[in-house]
């Protein structure tokens, strides 16, 4: 009888134990979802204003956003000037110090004036003339060579020379001729040969205005008329 109750003990705590161990390897419906919903968040990508946030926290700014719907026209000289967009200037030389209404763009305080005129055919905002100014800087006269070495990098970069010659006292004058300038300014030299029968396209001229003490000022143009 003793054994008989002993085999039924054992038999009724082996029934509880192997309930206790179906119970703990099933998760309820509650612990499913819960599970789901914690899967479907991990795996929804992080929104630009997430990635920007994480960013600011972490002390790196966010890098600014290009405009893709504006193309700027590439240079045709060295450091931005004549036949160059006012657009492409300015991502050189910085803002106009002049108003819009001055008919002159300033640079880098006033070292650097510019006139722009819209071309016909190319439909550009175009600099037609360029001026250094070397009284606005720190050396306010330069030799013949600096001067040139200077005009040299506002210029288009296939001119070629043409000639040398002095109109007076106080400016010498060096003439080019360029086939980027020409394409640039292609309305402007139509305009300029209907009204001079000398015009030719592509032409332009690096005027190098002096006095006893140097150089203060180089004036780049388009045309051959000093």
């Amino acid at each position: 009888m003793r054994i008989h109750k002993k085999r039924l003990l054992i038999m009724a705590g082996c029934i509880a134990l192997s309930v206790t161990l179906i119970g703990c390897g099933e998760p309820t419906k509650e612990n499913k979802d819960s599970d789901n919903a914690v899967e479907t968040i991990s795996t929804v990508e992080s929104t630009a204003a997430d990635e920007a946030v994480t960013d600011t926290e972490s002390g790196k700014a966010p890098e600014p956003v290009k405009d893709q719907g504006t193309s700027i026209e590439p240079l045709i000289t060295k450091t931005g000037g004549l036949g160059d967009t006012k657009e492409a200037i300015e991502q050189l030389r910085g803002v106009d110090e002049n108003g819009q209404d001055a008919g002159i763009s300033s640079y880098q305080n006033n070292s650097f004036l510019a006139i722009y005129a819209q071309d016909e055919v190319t439909k550009k905002n175009t600099a037609l003339n360029v001026t250094l100014s070397f009284e606005a800087t720190d050396t306010p006269r330069r030799s013949e060579k600096e001067a040139i070495r200077e005009a040299s990098s506002v210029i288009p970069s296939d001119a070629v020379k043409v000639k040398e010659y002095k109109v007076d006292e106080g400016r010498d004058v060096i003439q080019y001729e360029s086939k980027l300038l020409s394409e640039r300014l292609r309305g402007w030299y139509d305009l300029d040969a209907a009204n001079n029968p000398k015009s030719k396209s592509g032409a332009f001229i690096v005027i190098l205005k002096h006095d006893e003490e140097g150089i203060f000022s180089v004036v780049v143009g388009a045309g051959n008329n000093p």
